[in-house]
């Protein structure tokens, strides 16, 4: 299993359907994939991370989607302006 931190650029969109997208600027510290052993499921939690909008400004507060240039998405949400994704425990 690794660690490493993901910065890219990508497009944010709200998790409820309204037609915005937002080109943003990301950080995000991602635990590598374990190997499975037979154990349950592994527990989500949030943990923090960075977005910025390219262009400057502010996203409101919310539950997004982050699509990647790589093709990844992740489930981010933003409270009073502190941004957090959705991980997978190992």
């Amino acid at each position: 299993m690794s660690d490493k931190k993901v910065q890219g650029n990508g497009r944010l969109v709200p998790a409820r359907v309204t037609g915005i997208g937002y080109k943003v600027r990301y950080g995000i510290h991602v635990v590598g994939e374990p190997t499975e052993r037979g154990r349950g499921p592994r527990a989500a939690y949030w943990a923090k991370c960075s977005v910025q909008l390219t262009d400057g400004g502010r996203v409101p507060d919310g539950t997004y989607f982050l699509y990647t240039e790589e093709g990844k998405v992740h489930q981010l949400k933003s409270t009073d302006g502190k941004w957090h994704f959705l991980a997978v425990a190992a």
